[in-house]
């Protein structure tokens, strides 16, 4: 019995590891080196097998679901370029210069020459010139012209030389593009027609973007068929939630209350980030910052009530402002028959009536047409033709009215064309919906308003006449 309880003793001795809450819980650009919660999923082996396999690896999906963490984690040997809604393909290949260390610098050549008592020494003006230009030609007073030429130590124009700088000095390195979705469609486009050759020099690409479709940068590039891997990070279980909530538990040394994390799990819409966004806010209601030295239980329904509203405001605001702003363009097109605002409209409710949110998988095209009928017959307005309804969401994640901002966004909405199918990219549309779906069915309202105040206004002006 004395050897069981200095067994014991030994046990109790052994002190915990120390963790954060921020490594915990906290969502950094990089993963801490000894994050408890960081779950190894079948994407990070398909991550690694791309990477091994392919010169160019794109890794897609919404965000806040992992894409950075895994590239850091898996793929050490990095050139990391974020993109923005201003670049140029021009900037991206001086980014790509720049982080291997070759700076693109402009060379100045100047030639001076020098002219004496009105005539040049070169002889390049006469002395007519400058007579008839009013000035005395026996004047001693000497000035000089200079004439400059200016040229980049690395021709960004010329390929060769552009691909044979980079390829010798990021051997055994990946190029990472963060946030591809930032740059102007012609800038991705112009970018993806490098691809082909990047790969075949042996450059290393690796292409980060919040969207949906598989086949994004193919159809920029139809040459890469087959020349790329894909890697969709996809969305989290609820099962690989709860891992996470446990192994954070432990290592905090907490224990976390079933029905907060139940409902956690239900509000954060299949999204890590969210997930942990919530948990990092019910410790913190808990004072607890790091490892505690005793179990502490943290359970109280206030407390999850409490961050449960938290989380929502901060998703909620921005969401609605996106909408509104999406759905009424500052400059409407002549004759556009507030069509935007009404297919904003359908999309929202077919989300709101949609009970399992399986239409974060995509809402089909036909569904969002027959949905539009509906809304104008109850409206007593034209229907929408299926063409000008295809155009339109084709354009939805254009945004051109934030186009003018500059400012770098990600749309709500892509429309794969190739599945003819609405993807919603903005996960806290879900969250919301979750959490008390009747916050959309405001947003429906107050575009609905719009609608009716147009036809008010139209049967008035019917009625003057």
């Amino acid at each position: 019995s004395m050897c069981l309880l200095s067994f014991i003793k030994s046990r109790f001795a052994e002190k915990r590891t120390e963790y954060s809450l921020m490594d915990t819980f906290g969502c950094p650009e990089c993963p801490p080196q000894n994050c408890p919660t960081f779950l190894e999923r079948d994407v990070h082996q398909k991550f690694q097998n791309a990477i091994r396999s392919y010169n160019i690896v794109v890794v897609y999906g919404e965000s806040r679901q992992g894409k950075t963490w895994t590239i850091e984690r898996y793929c050490p040997a990095q050139l990391r370029i974020g993109c923005n809604a201003s670049m140029t393909v021009e900037q991206l290949k001086k980014e790509m210069l720049n982080v291997v260390g070759l700076d693109v610098h402009t060379i100045e050549h100047s030639i001076t020459e020098e002219y004496t008592n009105g005539y040049a020494t070169s002889g390049s003006i006469s002395s007519e010139m400058l007579f008839s230009a009013g000035m005395d030609t026996n004047s001693s007073s000497a000035h000089r012209e200079t004439l400059t030429t200016t040229y980049d130590s690395v021709d960004l124009t010329k390929n060769k030389d552009f691909l044979d700088a980079i390829k010798e000095k990021s051997s055994g390195k990946y190029y990472v593009f963060d946030n591809f979705h930032y740059l102007s469609p012609a800038t991705q486009q112009q970018f993806c027609s490098l691809l082909k050759e990047f790969n075949y020099q042996g450059i290393k690409i690796i292409i980060v973007g919040v969207w949906k479709d598989a086949s994004r940068i193919t159809a920029l590039a139809p040459d890469l068929l087959n020349r790329c891997a894909h890697i969709d990070i996809g969305t989290w279980s609820p099962k690989e939630l709860e891992t996470v909530s446990v192994r954070g538990s432990h290592a905090l040394n907490v224990e976390i209350d079933s029905a907060a994390i139940e409902m956690f799990i239900r509000c954060a819409a299949n999204n890590i980030g969210i997930f942990k966004d919530f948990l990092q806010k019910y410790c913190q209601e808990f004072d607890v910052f790091q490892t505690q030295v005793s179990k502490k239980v943290l359970s109280n329904t206030q407390s999850t009530a409490k961050v449960a509203e938290e989380v929502i405001a901060e998703a909620f605001t921005p969401l609605h402002d996106r909408v509104i702003n999406l759905a009424l363009p500052q400059r409407d097109r002549k004759g556009s028959k507030r069509m935007r605002l009404k297919i904003i409209i359908a999309i929202l409710q077919l989300i709101i009536e949609d009970a399992d949110s399986s239409s974060q998988a995509g809402i089909h095209l036909n569904i969002i047409k027959s949905k539009l009928d509906t809304l104008c017959s109850e409206w007593k307005e034209d229907q929408i033709g299926i063409s000008n309804l295809t155009q339109e969401l084709g354009l939805l994640h254009l945004r051109e009215e934030n186009r003018e901002t500059g400012t770098n966004f990600i749309p709500l909405f892509y429309f794969d064309k190739a599945n003819k199918k609405l993807l919603v990219l903005e996960p806290t549309i879900y969250v919301v919906k979750e959490y008390n779906d009747s916050l959309l069915s405001d947003i429906v309202d107050e575009l609905t308003e719009n609608v009716k105040g147009e036809l008010r206004m139209k049967q008035e002006k019917i009625s003057l006449t």
